[in-house]
């Protein structure tokens, strides 16, 4: 790590208040070193730069960053979350991306996604936890068939309230999200047509299961493009059972649900199927579906209308619409790895 004192201003400033890892190192005392250093330097009775009281404030900003990151057990360094459990053990994820997300940060790697989910949160966090260990099936065949679709939990790492929720993860599954950057913004109509799918015969098992998820969305699916495959990991914080009293909905969700989900309070499977057509939408580049001969005139048609509301008759439409969009099924085969993804 370059010696903090020797950064100019345009440095020091361009380092984001929720990165302290890029200016101190992972230990109390050498914090308060380089911060007496700092202050040293750019305090505004000793340094006549017209910037130095901005950055002054910054680096004491970064400091208080630095110190409350320690204390909460997790440190970021790059390309590597360093977390200390409540038992004194110390765990360590090797990540290939790291975002915010409305509760905290996620953290993508080879076999695992973490979520780091802010203290505020916790309590959302634990609900997930609770519902991820409940999913029952009718039967082993059930269990076979579904269990490809949903989270498995590979670690939670408790830090006072906060929660890091570890879940298992195919190498080869991508975040849709991350995904579609990739693409420039847009997918292949054929390849949204088979993603629906997925989502289709998940959103089947839920309805089956009375259970509602809240938050379909780019950043909560991961994809397998060699194996047209799906994985719903995220947004596990906003499901309850149908019927059920809502505690929470992310923005996306909220701003895309039937007015009286919203008025009521009350998880229903609309807003999932609702959220689906949504995605589709996004997926093609806009919405609605922007008018293109690459996309067929049927698949287009579907997304704009709104569902009605029941899995298993969207699901029997659905492969109507296939038909009529895309004649016969063929696979097509998406040729992007991870390594093309996260570099």
């Amino acid at each position: 790590m370059r010696d903090p004192a020797t950064l100019t201003a345009d440095e020091l400033l361009a380092i984001p208040a929720g990165d302290p890892e890029r200016l101190f190192e992972r230990d109390a005392a050498a914090v308060d070193r380089a911060f007496r250093r700092l202050a040293a330097a750019w305090h505004p009775d000793r340094n006549g730069d017209g910037r130095a009281t901005a950055v002054f404030r910054h680096v004491a900003e970064l400091r208080q960053a630095a110190l409350e990151r320690l204390r909460g057990g997790a440190w970021r360094a790059p390309g590597c979350l360093t977390l200390a459990g409540g038992n004194g053990r110390v765990w360590r994820l090797r990540y290939r991306r790291q975002q915010p997300f409305e509760l905290g940060e996620l953290y993508v790697a080879d076999s695992v996604a973490a979520w780091l989910v802010d203290a505020a949160h916790a309590d959302l966090a634990d609900a997930a936890l609770r519902q991820i260990g409940a999913f029952r099936f009718a039967d082993p065949a059930m269990s076979a068939g579904v269990s490809r679709y949903l989270p498995e939990i590979a670690q939670v790492v408790e830090q006072g309230s906060q929660r890091v929720v570890v879940l298992r993860k195919p190498v080869d599954m991508i975040l849709l999200a991350d995904l579609l950057a990739h693409a420039g913004g847009t997918l292949d109509a054929r390849h949204v047509a088979w993603i629906l799918s997925e989502l289709y015969c998940f959103a089947c098992w839920m309805e089956w299961a009375g259970l509602t998820h809240n938050a379909l969305a780019a950043d909560t699916i991961f994809i397998s493009p060699a194996h047209h495959a799906i994985a719903v990991l995220g947004g596990w914080w906003y499901a309850a059972p149908a019927g059920a009293r809502l505690v929470a909905l992310p923005a996306r969700s909220a701003a895309l649900a039937p007015a009286d989900i919203v008025r009521d309070r009350r998880a229903d499977s609309r807003l999932d199927l609702d959220l689906i057509r949504a995605l589709g939408r996004e997926l093609l580049g806009g919405s609605p579906a922007p008018a293109s001969s690459a996309v067929p005139a049927p698949l287009e048609t579907w997304l704009a209308l709104a569902s009605n509301g029941s899995a298993q008759a969207d699901y029997a439409a659905w492969q109507q619409v296939l038909t009529n969009a895309f004649g016969p099924r063929r696979f097509t085969p998406m040729s992007v790895r991870p390594d093309d993804v996260y570099h």
